[in-house]
């Protein structure tokens, strides 16, 4: 037998479903953008990557040739970052800025909540978000990459460390033999998607606490990198109106 019937039988509605889901996180993320372009919380964050969103699962391969011990076909993690606005010149794409210079990262993931080899199931879908500080070891490495490395990389049960006033925190552990090599400190929340259901919950339970601790961090002072030095920060003064 190569198709059974009971998978076929269910596989369109699965299907329409997942796409309602997709629907959903696409409209979960525009709202983001327009509220993340207002600097209600001290803040304006630029998206990282322009449309494109991270995800686990971008390629359709008859070998399995993932570091994953499963098919992976549908997407269960998608992703987006954002930095600050006030570091993007006129005319320049927030992915070629240098994540040496623009120093914090705000990411969002929408996760179905099973499936992954390094987080235990959740009871329903998440949504985790937060800001992280990253120290790549190439200082010439753009925020776009090491965007993408937060995604790919970000091991919470092996790199938490503590909660403080409500966000996980803890900090990156370089693994260049997984082509990891960040350093650096992260904050973490997680939220059911269960209780983003309305333009409300979404802005107090999403886009306020980012907002808010991005701009707390962007105030605090620099984290020590390796080398022992802070990284030198770009900020582009807004021309009068």
């Amino acid at each position: 037998m190569i198709f059974r019937e009971a998978v076929l039988a269910e596989a369109a509605a699965g299907y329409h479903r997942l796409t309602e889901y997709y629907r959903d996180i696409r409209a979960f993320f525009e709202v983001l953008s327009v509220r993340f372009a207002l600097p209600e919380y001290g803040v304006r964050l630029r998206p990282v990557g322009g449309n494109e969103l991270f995800s686990n699962a971008n390629s359709y391969l008859l070998s399995d040739e993932s570091a994953y011990p499963y098919y992976l076909w549908t997407p269960t993690w998608l992703g987006r970052s954002y930095v600050d606005a006030d570091h993007v010149p006129e005319g320049q794409a927030p992915d070629d800025l240098l994540t040496a210079r623009t120093r914090l990262i705000a990411f969002v993931w929408p996760w179905l909540g099973f499936n992954d080899a390094y987080v235990e199931d959740a009871a329903q879908p998440e949504c985790w978000f937060g800001v992280a500080e990253p120290h790549p070891d190439d200082d010439t490495e753009t925020v776009h990459v090491t965007a993408q490395s937060l995604f790919n990389f970000f091991r919470l049960e092996r790199t938490f460390e503590a909660e403080v006033d409500g966000w996980l925190t803890g900090n990156f552990r370089s693994h260049v033999a997984i082509g990891c090599n960040l350093t650096g400190h992260w904050f973490l929340r997680r939220v059911p998607l269960a209780t983003l259901t309305s333009y409300y919950q979404v802005e107090q339970r999403v886009i306020r606490p980012i907002g808010e601790k991005f701009a707390a961090l962007r105030h605090a002072p620099a984290e020590r990198r390796h080398d022992g030095h802070a990284p030198a920060l770009d900020m582009v003064v807004p021309q009068p109106r």
